[in-house]
């Protein structure tokens, strides 16, 4: 089986309550849903910082401006099969916290279901997948320290979740 490449570009905005934007996704086939921070993947001759630029105006109706890369996570397959994911996680500023959930203009059937800032604890408790699955835990202690010693690279996951180094 061959696998294609995509690469995807995400932000992680936090606002003054220290919440975190999501964009809650369901798959219109399966049901399945999932919480993951704006972005989407890198367009023809587009930068991953013109993509999250793009992806959060579209996904949140906000503008940001992106910073410093903190996390890479690869995976296998997800809702296409015979893909290898490659996202990379981007701290970013919001011009403002006014969030509308938006849509993704380049598919017919929806994901997005809603955009809104979640706490730790929301996040925590979620019964509904978080990605990258280190927004549950390890992205509190490493925003604590400024990202400063933290490991960027999260690893590969194949798709039955065993993570691959």
């Amino acid at each position: 089986m061959d696998f294609r490449f995509r690469v995807r570009a995400a932000a992680i905005i936090l606002n003054e309550a220290r919440e975190l934007l999501l964009v809650l996704h369901r798959n219109p086939l399966t049901a399945e849903e999932w919480w993951t921070p704006p972005g989407g993947g890198l367009g023809s001759r587009e930068s991953a910082s013109e993509t999250i630029i793009r992806e959060v105006q579209e996904e949140c109706g906000i503008k940001c401006r992106p910073g410093k890369l903190v996390y890479v996570r690869e995976f296998l397959g997800g809702t296409e099969k015979c893909v290898h994911h490659v996202e990379l996680y981007f701290l970013a500023e919001a011009e403002n916290y006014q969030i509308q959930t938006g849509s993704d203009p380049e598919i017919e059937k929806q994901f997005i279901i809603e955009a809104r800032f979640l706490s730790r604890k929301e996040i925590e408790k979620s019964k509904i997948n978080v990605f990258p699955e280190v927004l549950k835990d390890r992205f509190w202690d490493d925003l604590e320290s400024g990202f400063t010693g933290h490991t960027v690279y999260l690893g590969l996951r194949d798709p039955k979740g065993i993570e691959r180094i």
